[in-house]
């Protein structure tokens, strides 16, 4: 018998995210490609919210760890009903009764709190960036168009996103932060030709350096973990 945790955390977490995160937290394995928890699994994740949870998502866990425990020999939890896909050995939480908005705006929490909304989030401001780049490499230079000057800052952009993802070392990402800092103001400011044209070149180089040290380090960890002979 299976719980989808897409049901279970309805009243006993503010997200969905949230119960992933407590589960993860538990080390608790998920099955049926990850959507999933056994019943002894989802008792474990009862057990762990009954010490934080507060209120009416306290009692909620108390009375659904009862039902477990009083149903234990029938592998059914209340409240649920059983789904055309019982053959499957799932059980489907039965959502509490509320208004199709607050249904909405759960779902919307849940996915404001995923990995996703942050990832595009990052991607927005980036991309707000890659145009400040290219205007300034563009108003510095007559043989520099202004396709180059994007091609420039989504270069430059990209870095900070490959630095996210392949290390995500504070001190890089500090450095980085700044040097966006410091390309706002020359895009907002007027400040003189000679320090936009040092500030480019700064950051030029320091995506090199990014890069070939992402790649230094990926040949490596391939020497490394490479099987010997």
């Amino acid at each position: 018998m299976h719980f989808k945790t897409v049901d279970i955390w309805r009243g006993i977490y503010s997200s969905h995210q949230r119960c992933l995160e407590a589960v993860n937290r538990l080390g608790l394995t998920l099955t049926d490609n990850d959507t999933a928890l056994s019943k002894d699994a989802y008792q474990r994740l009862l057990q762990y919210r009954l010490k934080t949870a507060k209120a009416e998502k306290k009692a909620e866990v108390e009375r659904r760890l009862a039902e477990l425990n009083a149903n234990a020999t029938e592998e059914k939890t209340i409240p649920v009903k059983e789904e055309a896909n019982n053959e499957s050995g799932f059980i489907a939480l039965k959502s509490t009764d509320k208004p199709a908005f607050i249904a909405a705006v759960e779902f919307i929490a849940d996915w404001a709190t995923s990995k996703a909304i942050v990832f595009l989030t990052l991607l927005g401001a980036l991309a707000i960036q890659v145009h400040h780049v290219a205007h300034l490499v563009n108003s510095i230079s007559s043989n520099d168009n202004l396709m180059l000057g994007y091609v420039f800052g989504s270069v430059s952009e990209l870095t900070a996103l490959m630095l996210t993802v392949h290390q995500a070392r504070k001190s890089m990402l500090i450095i980085f932060a700044f040097i966006q800092c410091w390309i706002n103001v020359l895009y907002y400011c007027q400040l003189p030709e000679l320090t936009v044209k040092l500030t480019l070149s700064a950051l030029i180089a320091f995506v090199i350096f990014s890069y070939s040290e992402l790649y230094t380090n990926g040949q490596q960890q391939k020497i490394v973990h490479a099987p010997r002979k």
